[in-house]
C-alpha cells in the first residue's frame, strides 16, 4: 500500500490485458481489505444469473478507503474477469488517473463502485427506475462494508440516480458522509466543464488531505 501512495505517475500507466499487474490483482482479490467487497460482488453475480461483474482491485483502498467513487454501470456483458481500477485501458480510467495525479490523490484513498453494478445490454441508456432502485440497494450494501467512509463521489447521471433512489435511507445510515455530485470522468467535453471538473477534484483532494479533527 505504501508503494501505491508514493508511486510516481508513470507507475499508474494503463495496464493492457495480459499485463503482470492484473495477475497481482487476481492473486490479491481475497486480501482482507477487498475480500468483503468481492464477496458482495459474488453474491450480486449469483442473483443475476451468474453474469460476471468487475471486482474490487486490491491496488485501491477497499473497505479502508475514505472515499467511494461511484461511476455508471459495468458496461456490456463480457466473459473475462476484470477489475474496477484506474489502470484499466480505457478513456474513463485515463481521465481519473490524470485528475488524481494532478491533485496528488493516492489510489488507496478510493474504492470504486458502479451505480448499477451489473452489465447491461444497453449501457448508453439511462437507468430505468427499477434499475436505479436495485443499484441503490447494492450501493447501500457496499457502503455498509466501509470502515471509515468520509466521502461519496457520485460521478455521472446513473451513479446519482442510484443514490437518489435510496437517498433517505442512505443519509439516515451515513449522516456524516460527505456527498459530492459531479460529471462522469468523460462528461467534461467543454472547456467550462473541464474547469468545473478540476475545481471539484481540487476540493476532493483538499478534503482528503485535511488533518483528521
Amino acid at each position: 500500500m505504501n508503494e501505491a501512495r508514493m508511486a510516481p505517475a508513470d507507475h499508474w500507466k494503463r495496464a493492457q490485458a495480459g499485463d503482470p499487474f492484473w495477475g497481482t490483482q487476481l492473486a490479491g482479490q481475497n486480501d482482507p481489505h477487498v475480500a468483503p467487497i468481492n464477496q458482495l460482488i459474488e453474491s450480486l453475480r449469483t442473483h443475476h444469473d451468474g453474469v460476471r461483474l468487475p471486482l474490487a482491485a486490491p491496488w485501491h483502498g477497499g473497505i479502508n478507503a475514505p472515499a467511494l467513487i461511484v461511476l455508471n454501470d459495468a458496461g456490456e456483458p463480457r466473459e473475462e474477469t476484470s477489475f474496477m481500477c484506474i489502470r484499466n485501458p480505457d478513456r474513463a480510467a485515463d481521465r481519473q488517473r490524470h485528475l488524481m495525479t494532478e491533485f496528488d490523490i493516492s489510489p488507496t484513498d478510493f474504492c470504486h463502485w458502479n451505480g448499477y453494478p451489473w452489465p447491461r445490454l444497453d449501457p448508453k441508456r439511462d437507468l430505468t427506475p427499477e434499475q436505479a432502485l436495485a443499484g441503490g440497494h447494492a450501493l447501500l450494501e457496499v457502503m455498509g462494508l466501509m470502515r471509515d467512509l468520509k466521502m461519496l463521489l457520485l460521478l455521472g447521471r446513473k451513479a446519482q440516480d442510484a443514490a437518489d433512489a435510496v437517498l433517505p435511507q442512505l443519509q439516515a445510515e451515513h449522516p456524516r458522509v460527505h456527498i459530492v455530485r459531479s460529471l462522469h470522468p468523460l462528461g467534461a467535453k467543454r472547456t467550462v466543464d473541464r474547469e468545473e471538473q478540476k475545481r471539484v477534484w481540487a476540493a476532493i483532494a483538499q478534503y482528503l488531505h485535511a488533518p483528521a479533527s
